[in-house]
């Protein structure tokens, strides 16, 4: 049995239908709030786009072709060269009735095969360790750029959040004080107030105007800071939320387990390390020069009328030996290479020193400051709570006739500070636990999804 067809006006109102349904859900995509960039999709799209990072990487691939080249000196080293050539010769001669000249025309060739393989050269065997040791020192300069990238992404995120919590607080004190001029001007124009309450609330209104512009450049510049590392705009920034801040201490808690992590696995410090043994290597080089070579050398060769002298004759030569090199005076230059590599090597030394004393000072600075901004951040969590009851009871207080209009702009102004210092508070204990993490080279995708829990995901 045939399917019935659907009849012509059925089909239009069903196309209606669905052109319906389509324009209904493209308007409610319009009028959708554009999802906010978080710190985790900032800090993966920074991986692919950020040029710091992408140099550091191209820097890496490049050094790491210091091994093969190394290597390829140990190897083999085969050859084939030839030449081919149209010559002429005129001969003069002396003879017994005076001179004559003959000319040759005659064609040569030669063509040589060879192989020469490295048996003993002490100079290349300390490039080839040198080497390795350059190439570990380059994967942790960019391990160490992986962790700066995350460290500035997060530093240039939280500032952001910072600045444009600076902004919120004046904005909130410029309504308070326009509030209360406000309240100033009709209570002088009712004759139950007086000049000066006008004048201070319009001192203090200039003062959070005047501040406004400079918090404004300085916030936009900051979320130029933060859009230079993807190379875009961005939306509005996923904000944080205090209730899903973790007010805890590292872990570990003790720092003398920060400081050795730090001194084993810090990438800065890997870097240094490996460039100390390429120092060290780099000696053995220097007192190779002092040292013979030895290579085992093969090799055959074809040629025809090499020379006018052997015109028309051919030559098929196979050899293979030895070929040994001994230094005897080079004007001192291997002895003044040796005295530069061992200063070389003692710079090395120092800088690793002076890094692992900055590492760790870097770490007990981290470590304190996420240890006691746990305090911090409760003591002006609750130095807010008592700037907001001191603002409600002068509020009182004036209506009861007790406090006066400066006053309530002395509470105001109390309230605004322990807000800003909350914040600042909450972004310097947050910026103290991921360079912590940094530090010990664990500030890794995983930890920013950790971070990215702090946020609220839509934006608000």
């Amino acid at each position: 049995m045939m399917a019935r067809q659907p009849q012509p006006d059925q089909q239009h109102r069903q196309r209606g239908i669905v052109s319906g349904l389509l324009c209904g859900l493209l308007c409610a995509a319009a009028t959708l709030p554009a999802r906010a960039d978080d710190l985790l999709g900032i800090y993966r799209e920074a991986l692919r786009a950020d040029a710091t990072l992408q140099a550091a990487r191209a820097d890496t691939e490049a050094q790491r072709e210091r091994l093969p080249q190394a290597r390829a000196q140990l190897l083999p080293n085969l050859s084939l060269s030839g030449s081919k050539s149209k010559n002429t010769t005129e001969q003069t001669s002396q003879a017994q009735f005076g001179t004559y000249t003959n000319e040759y025309d005659y064609d040569s060739h030669n063509y040589v095969l060879a192989l020469r393989q490295p048996l003993f050269r002490p100079h290349t065997l300390a490039l080839y360790a040198q080497s390795k040791a350059q190439v570990r020192s380059a994967d942790a300069t960019l391990e160490q750029a992986f962790q700066e990238i995350a460290v500035r992404v997060c530093s240039a995120y939280f500032d952001v959040l910072l600045a444009q919590a600076e902004v919120d607080v004046n904005e909130a004190q410029q309504e308070a004080y326009r509030s209360r001029m406000d309240y100033a001007q009709k209570a002088f124009i009712a004759g139950s107030g007086t000049r000066t309450d006008i004048d201070e609330a319009r001192s203090r209104l200039d003062l959070a105007e005047a501040q406004a512009s400079e918090l404004q450049y300085h916030l936009e510049y900051l979320q130029d800071t933060l859009a230079a590392i993807v190379g875009r705009r961005l939306t509005p920034l996923a904000t944080l939320s205090p209730e899903r801040l973790p007010l805890q201490p590292p872990d570990p808690a003790r720092l003398e387990e920060w400081v050795q992590t730090a001194e084993n696995i810090n990438p800065q410090l890997k870097s240094l390390r490996a460039d100390v043994e390429a120092a060290e290597k780099e000696i053995w080089k220097a007192r190779a020069g002092h040292l013979p070579t030895a290579d085992l050398i093969a090799q055959r060769s074809k040629s025809e009328s090499e020379n006018n002298t052997s015109i028309g004759n051919q030559y098929d030569t196979r050899m293979i030996g030895v070929q040994i090199s001994i230094p005897l005076f080079s004007g001192g230059y291997v002895n003044s290479s040796v005295r530069q590599a061992i200063a070389e090597l003692e710079k090395q030394r120092q800088q690793l020193e002076a890094a692992r004393r900055d590492i760790r000072l870097q770490v007990k600075k981290e470590f304190d400051a996420a240890t006691q901004g746990i305090h911090w951040v409760s003591a002006y969590t609750q130095a807010v709570k008592s700037a907001e009851q001191t603002l409600y009871s002068t509020r009182k207080g004036f209506q009861a006739g007790t406090r006066n209009n400066l006053d309530i702009l002395n509470a105001e102004q109390n309230l605004a500070t322990a807000r800003r210092d909350l914040y600042r508070s909450r972004y310097q204990y947050i910026l103290a636990r991921l360079k912590l993490l940094a530090l010990v080279g664990r500030l890794n995708d995983d930890a920013m999804q950790q971070a990215n829990a702090w946020l609220e995901p839509d934006g608000h």
